[in-house]
């Protein structure tokens, strides 16, 4: 039976596919900042607040207004967001907010399909439920509901076993208590009244265990568990933008700052009221940005981003790269996650050193694949000081130039592509259906260089290479696992490159990673990028015109913060587009 998210409520026992309309109003996120950028910049006021978005001014200098700058403009200060899709708990989502809601251990959700993705981030938005997902649930739901049973004393507010007879007592306050966890929301007094049912039925000829387990394997598989729920304060879509509730933002901001389900501090804000207010909201967010929860967030991100994730599955030709094996494999991943939060949650917070820092986080393998010594007295997670002329920053880390290469050689398309999508938030058409997009084979005597100039030889290739190639042969001064080399084949290494069709501030020829490095952090396209980035994150979804006045406030506060990440995490939690919703297409 299916359900559309007007009946949420009256489907509290089953796992339903709730399929949201997920009509673009105007897509702003394909070259968004890509081409021209806007001589001044645009003022928004209320940015941090609910009500409305307006713009008051907009700066002189000639050029092509950026298409955010426009789509607010055209607003008129209306206040809007775009369209919200039912979004359905990620796997490290479910795996995260089990643990915190009954003690679960392991990913239990590894058993589910790979979650679908929203540009590089994971977000199953737009994911069809079909019955082996439904049974794949229930199974899960039934296993841990089994293991709870173990620590129903820890996980329930009262002991069930003192209710006797018709008594319901501890079973009602365990049900509304549990409930309002599980589902991020109070229950009603007809889901209260269901689930105590079902507490009692379980109860009869078994114990209150077996009643307990029942009530957590139900809410377990329950839409209110499994989907990010916001609709506002009637609980069900209603026309236009919508002020999400309480319960509702503490729940979106978790997500977008833990992973996972709120904790009793948010729940208490989100009880008395006062979290959508200003000056709570944005102590929440220094308060979660504090936490451990946020480190693994951080990490997360920037593995999505770098879209590194699957560099574990990789194999390496042995014979070419002898050294490489699955610990230093996760020595790069390690020092991806302790970087990011170095630089984010730690350091200065800034972009532009996230991008050009010589600073890094290297263990085990990791020194002598960087060429440094291990310093005296090393812990792992103290930071170490890398060649600042041959590295700078996360894109000259191990783990992006390990995962995007091939497994007996670099990968200019690949490295290339990478930054051209993620990092500028460009475009590259798809190849052609019939193209070979097998590499050429590497031989000791000819160099990538050689190699990959077949791309700009043939026609049909060099449309689409000219956007990513040139990019990625600026990183040949790393081999296939991110070690330096001077020689490539029987050649010199000649890691020039140019950029091309991506905006004034950075288009033309640089000299090697590090000059990439730093013509990236300075670049206001890649800046805007960012913002796009972290959005589209925080809200599962791409951006559309109707979330333009938002996107332009976070550019904004992020520049005037100097490129602070920190800033720019609070902006979009404090941005109209986080703090409203909108289910119906129209305006």
């Amino acid at each position: 039976m299916l359900h559309s998210p007007v009946s949420w409520r009256s489907s509290a026992l089953s796992l339903v596919p709730l399929v949201a309309a997920l009509g673009c109003q105007g897509s702003i996120g394909g070259h968004m900042g890509a081409t021209g950028q806007a001589g001044g910049n645009v003022g928004i006021t209320g940015v941090a607040g609910t009500g409305n978005v307006g713009v008051t001014g907009i700066g002189g200098g000639g050029g092509t207004v950026d298409p955010t700058v426009a789509a607010c403009m055209a607003s008129n200060g209306a206040l809007n967001a775009g369209l919200t899709p039912a979004r359905r708990l990620t796997r490290d989502q479910f795996n995260n907010t089990v643990r915190d809601l009954i003690g679960a251990t392991g990913t239990p959700a590894d058993a589910l399909g790979l979650d679908e993705k929203i540009g590089p981030f994971n977000s199953n938005a737009i994911a069809v439920v079909d019955d082996t997902l439904v049974q794949q649930h229930a199974e899960i739901a039934a296993s841990l509901a089994l293991a709870a049973k173990g620590r129903m004393t820890q996980i329930a507010p009262c002991d069930l076993t003192t209710d006797t007879g018709t008594s319901t007592t501890c079973a009602t306050r365990f049900v509304t208590e549990f409930g309002k966890r599980a589902y991020r929301r109070p229950l009603d007094a007809t889901e209260i009244s269901t689930y105590v049912s079902l507490y009692t039925l379980g109860k009869q000829g078994a114990d209150a265990a077996n009643g307990f387990r029942l009530v957590v394997e139900a809410m377990l598989q329950s839409p209110f568990f499994l989907y990010h729920h916001d609709v506002g304060a009637t609980g069900t879509p209603q026309g236009g933008t919508v002020a999400i509730t309480p319960y509702e933002l503490a729940s979106r901001l978790s997500y977008f700052l833990w992973n996972t389900m709120p904790d009793d501090t948010l729940f208490a804000r989100a009880a008395d009221g006062t979290l959508p207010t200003d000056a709570v909201l944005g102590s929440e967010v220094q308060r979660m940005l504090a936490s451990d929860k946020a480190a693994a967030t951080i990490a997360l991100f920037h593995r999505q981003w770098l879209d590194v994730t699957e560099l574990l599955d990789q194999t390496k030709d042995a014979t070419v790269y002898p050294r490489y094996n699955a610990q230093l494999g996760d020595a790069m991943m390690q020092e991806l996650a302790m970087y990011s939060d170095y630089v984010v949650r730690k350091g200065d917070g800034l972009l532009k050193t996230l991008l050009t820092s010589n600073l890094s986080f290297p263990q085990g393998g990791l020194f002598d694949l960087y060429g440094v010594a291990q310093p005296a007295g090393f812990k792992v997670g103290d930071p170490v000081a890398l060649d600042g002329s041959k590295r700078a920053g996360i894109l000259t880390q191990a783990a992006f130039l390990t995962r995007w290469a091939h497994g007996n050689q670099t990968s200019p398309v690949h490295r290339g592509k990478l930054v051209r999508l993620n990092v500028m938030c460009g475009y590259v058409p798809p190849p052609p259906v019939n193209a070979n997009t097998n590499p050429p084979a590497p031989t000791t005597s000819t160099s990538t260089r050689q190699r990959f100039a077949q791309h700009d030889a043939d026609p049909n290739c060099a449309g689409c290479h000219q956007l990513m190639d040139p990019i990625g042969l600026g990183f040949e001064t790393f081999d296939g696992i991110g070690a330096f080399r001077t020689m490539d084949g029987t050649a010199m290494v000649d890691a020039t490159g140019n950029i091309i069709s991506a905006g004034p501030d950075l288009d033309g020829t640089f000299d090697g990673p590090v000059d990439l490095a730093k013509r990236l952090a300075d670049s206001e396209v890649v800046s805007n990028c960012m913002v796009s980035q972290w959005f589209r994150y925080s809200m599962g979804r791409m951006e559309t015109t109707n979330d333009a006045c938002s996107i332009q406030g976070i550019r904004q506060a992020f520049n005037a913060a100097g490129g602070n990440i920190r800033e720019l995490l609070a902006r979009v939690a404090q941005s109209p587009a986080f703090r409203n919703v909108r289910l119906t297409p129209g305006s």
